[in-house]
C-alpha cells in the first residue's frame, strides 16, 4: 500500500527585505513528506533548510515574507493550505499537528519556568479536555473510596446505590441522545453526594460558547492547582520517561539552567511530542552536543518515530546522519531543492553535480580531501538560471540563463538539472 503524503510544499518562495537588499531565500522549493517516514533535508549553511522548516509552521520572522507557493497539510480529516489559515487556526495547528525540535534548546526554553510548567502549558492548550476527563474520573474514584462502606450492611447499601447510579447514568445518556439536557448524576444518586469540583470540571468540559469558556477559565484558576495540575504532572512525567530522562519526577521540577545540553534537548523533544504530532521537524537537534549524546539523541528519534508513528523532517548538514537515520533525502542549494530520492538511491546513484560533489567531499581514510570549489552565491541578486552553474564542472550556456525544471527522472527520483532535460 502506497504511503500518502502528509505535507506537500509546492513552489514555495520566501524573501527577506533588508537594508542591503532583497534576499531571495527560497526560490520555488518543492518537497513532500510521506506518512511515517524520515526525510533528510541537507545542504551547506545558508541554503535555506531552516527557512523551509519555519515556513512549514508559518513562523518566518520579519523582515521575511512568504511570497508564493502552497504548503498542504493532509494529516487531518481534510487537506488544507497552511499559508491560507488564520492566526487562531495556525496556533491550534502548531504543537498539535506539527511540532519542532529547535537547534538550540536553551534559546527556546523559558529560564524562569520549570520543565513541568513549560510542558504542561502545551497540554492546557491542546489537551485540556483530556485532562478534564481524567480529573473527573480521578475525583469520582476518590469520592467512591471515601464513601466505601465498612460493615456488611453498609456494603450492601453501597452496592445498591452504585447500581442505581449506573442505571440513572444510562438513562441520562439516553436522554442526551434525544437532545435533552444532561443532569448531574451525582446530585441525584441517593447516598452519594455530588462533589463541587466534579461539577466544575464537567462544566468546563461541556463549555462550547466563548462566554462559557471564559466562565470555565475563571473557575479553573481556583482548581487547576489541584486535580487538573496533578493529572498534568502525571502526563509530564510519563512523557519525560518516554524520552529516556532518568529520574523524571525530579527533572520535572527543574529549571532550564539546571539541565545539561543533552538533557535540555530531551526536554525540548518531550515538549514537541506532547500531542503526538503528525509531523515532527528536527532542525539540526544534535549540532551542539558531544558525539556520545548525539548518538543517544539519534537513537531516541528513531525509537520515537517507531513508537508514535510521526513523520519526521530531519534537517542536517551531516551526510553520515542522513545515511544512518533517513528514508529519503532532499538536497538543497542556494534556496532550491535540486534533488530528492530514496536514501540508498541518493548515495549510490546521485544525479545532480552538487549532490555528487557533496558526497565526494566526505573525508575518507587514506584519500585526499575534496572540497567543492567556489562559494555559495549571495542570495541578494542571485545568479540567473541554475544557481550552481558558477561552481559546476558540467555547466552549459543554458545553465547561465534558464532555471532547470524540477522533474522526475526515475521513479521517486527527482532532479533539477539541464543534464537531464527540461527547463523552467
Amino acid at each position: 500500500m502506497a504511503q500518502r503524503n502528509i505535507v506537500e510544499v509546492q513552489d514555495l518562495e520566501v524573501k527577506f527585505y533588508t537594508y542591503s537588499g532583497v534576499v531571495e531565500a527560497l526560490d520555488g522549493v518543492n518537497i513532500f513528506i510521506k506518512e511515517g517516514e524520515i526525510l533528510g533535508l541537507v545542504g551547506e549553511t545558508g541554503c535555506g533548510k531552516s527557512v523551509t522548516s519555519l515556513s512549514i509552521m508559518k513562523l518566518v520572522p520579519p523582515p521575511g515574507r512568504i511570497e508564493g507557493g502552497r504548503i498542504i497539510l493532509s494529516g487531518g480529516p481534510k487537506r488544507q493550505d497552511i499559508l491560507t489559515m488564520g492566526d487562531d487556526s495556525i496556533r491550534l495547528m502548531r504543537g498539535k499537528d506539527i511540532s519542532m525540535i529547535f537547534q538550540e534548546p536553551r534559546a527556546y526554553l523559558n529560564p524562569v519556568y520549570t520543565v513541568e510548567n513549560q510542558i504542561s502549558e502545551v497540554m492546557y492548550v491542546h489537551r485540556k479536555n483530556e485532562l478534564l476527563e481524567k480529573s473527573i474520573t480521578s475525583l469520582q474514584k476518590k469520592l467512591m473510596e471515601k464513601r466505601k462502606p465498612r460493615s456488611e450492611e453498609q456494603r450492601a447499601k453501597f452496592e445498591k446505590q452504585k447500581a442505581e447510579l449506573e442505571k440513572r447514568k444510562g438513562a441520562e445518556e439516553h436522554k442526551a441522545k434525544l437532545g435533552e439536557p444532561e443532569a448531574d448524576l451525582e446530585e441525584k444518586a441517593a447516598g452519594i453526594p455530588s462533589n463541587y469540583e466534579i461539577r466544575i470540571y464537567k462544566r468546563m468540559l461541556r463549555a462550547r460558547s466563548r462566554t462559557s469558556r471564559l466562565i470555565a477559565g475563571f473557575f479553573s484558576r481556583f482548581i487547576r492547582k489541584r486535580q487538573l495540575t496533578a493529572e498534568a504532572r502525571k502526563e509530564v512525567v510519563r512523557i519525560l520517561k518516554s524520552v529516556e530522562i532518568p529520574d523524571p519526577e525530579r527533572v520535572a521540577g527543574m529549571y532550564p539552567h539546571e539541565l545539561s545540553g543533552g538533557m535540555a534537548q530531551r526536554v525540548v523533544i518531550a515538549m514537541a511530542l506532547t500531542c503526538n504530532p503528525t509531523l515532527l521537524i528536527a532542525d539540526e537537534p544534535t549540532t551542539n552536543l558531544d558525539v556520545t549524546v548525539q548518538a543517544q539523541i539519534l537513537n531516541l528519534i528513531r525509537m520515537l518515530k517507531k513508537n508514535i508513528g510521526s513523520s519526521i523532517l530531519y534537517i542536517t548538514h551531516d551526510l553520515g546522519v542522513v545515511a544512518q537515520s533517513c528514508d529519503r533525502v532532499a538536497v538543497m542549494y542556494a534556496g532550491n531543492v535540486i534533488e530528492t530520492a530514496d536514501v540508498f538511491e541518493t548515495f549510490s546513484s546521485p544525479l545532480h553535480p552538487y549532490t555528487r560533489a557533496l558526497l565526494e567531499s566526505i573525508p575518507r581514510p587514506g584519500e585526499p580531501f575534496k572540497s567543492i570549489p567556489g562559494m555559495v552565491p549571495s542570495l541578494i541578486n542571485p545568479l540567473k538560471g541554475c544557481r550552481f552553474h558558477d561552481r559546476c564542472s558540467y555547466a552549459m550556456e543554458v545553465c547561465q540563463n534558464v532555471k532547470p525544471a524540477f522533474m522526475e527522472v526515475k521513479k521517486g527520483h527527482y532532479v533539477s538539472c539541464h543534464l537531464y532535460g527540461g527547463s523552467k
